[in-house]
């Protein structure tokens, strides 16, 4: 299984955070057709077929973790690419 693990300090309360999230998410959800859904207030679980990730909060950080699955090992870095892209617009 192949892993993809992008780490960001920030500087929001968390529910400003929470909704910058929200808007991660959506994109997420858009571009590669995840479901996803809060675990509670400071975890977001998300997959789809052969992936399944999460985001994780604090005070300080935001962690987001996807695994592919052995089919989209070779496609990690455009997946990375466009996750990047969209955690650095939201964040």
């Amino acid at each position: 299984m192949s892993v993809i693990n992008i780490c960001r300090a920030h500087h929001y309360p968390i529910e400003e955070l929470k909704l910058k999230i929200d808007e991660i998410k959506n994109d997420i959800e858009e571009k590669f057709d995840f479901f996803s859904e809060w675990e509670s207030d400071q975890y977001l679980l998300f997959r789809r077929k052969g992936m399944r990730g999460s985001i994780e909060i604090d005070e300080q950080k935001f962690q987001l973790t996807l695994k592919l699955s052995m089919m989209y090992r070779m496609m990690k870095a455009e997946f990375r690419k466009e996750i990047l892209t969209v955690v650095d617009e939201h964040l």
